[in-house]
């Protein structure tokens, strides 16, 4: 299960974008272990132009997920930044199994 630690630096964080971004994050725990405790890091950033910078880091026993992005509009940089950690998660997932099927299961 993942745990969301969200902090704006120049914007404050609201129970809607709280909430946007816990939802559209929470795909990911259909490929991460369900024992697991982890804390997500969400840091973003409202520049003077407005643009916004969304930095996410999971940190996992086993790998460390990391994307950012920055866009004029706030929500489609969220969507994008969780289409990023969704294409690592599976990019790893996939390389485990295919080790795991060359070397055959020993378990």
């Amino acid at each position: 299960m993942i745990r969301y630690q969200i902090r704006g630096e120049n914007l404050k964080t609201t129970d809607a974008i709280n909430n946007y971004i816990s939802t559209r994050l929470d795909k990911l725990n259909n490929y991460i272990d369900k024992k697991a405790d982890t804390l997500a890091r969400v840091n973003i950033k409202k520049y003077s132009e407005k643009q916004f910078k969304i930095e996410v880091t999971i940190p996992l026993p086993y790998l460390t997920l990391r994307a950012e992005d920055t866009q004029s509009d706030f929500y489609s940089a969220v969507d994008f930044v969780s289409d990023k950690l969704l294409r690592q998660i599976r990019k790893f997932k996939t390389r485990v199994n295919r080790k795991s099927r060359e070397k055959g299961y020993k378990g």
